[in-house]
């Protein structure tokens, strides 16, 4: 039983420097890029060809700040059908909740954001 491997690294240090000095031994080689590798990074075939991911393209048109005023008196409105809803049956919060979504949404289209 003593001949097995223990369950728990004691010294993780020192079996890493005797994994990589295994490695050493057993003929371990970097990778070599390619042909890249043996030209050398001043060749003008070796230019690195990237494209930038972003947002995507910018928007056609900024959005229209009558439509945001709209929006936000819409969001106002349907607050104020739900405070009465509290009371009386009807999902008071969500109107109130939703309305609030609503005219914040309207107020980021007036402000052009």
């Amino acid at each position: 039983m003593s001949t097995h491997e223990p369950i728990i690294d004691i010294d993780p240090v020192s079996s890493a420097r005797d994994g990589a000095a295994g490695a050493a031994q057993s003929g371990f080689r970097p990778p070599s890029y390619g042909a890249q590798g043996k030209r050398g990074a001043s060749a003008p075939e070796s230019a690195v060809r990237a494209t930038v991911i972003d947002g995507g393209p910018p928007p056609a048109k900024r959005p229209s700040r009558i439509g945001g005023a709209a929006q936000t008196v819409i969001g106002g409105a349907i607050m104020l059908v739900g405070v009465p809803m509290l009371i009386l049956p009807g999902p008071g919060l969500l109107a109130i909740g939703g309305g609030a979504v609503i005219a914040a949404n309207g107020v980021k289209k007036m402000l052009g954001r």
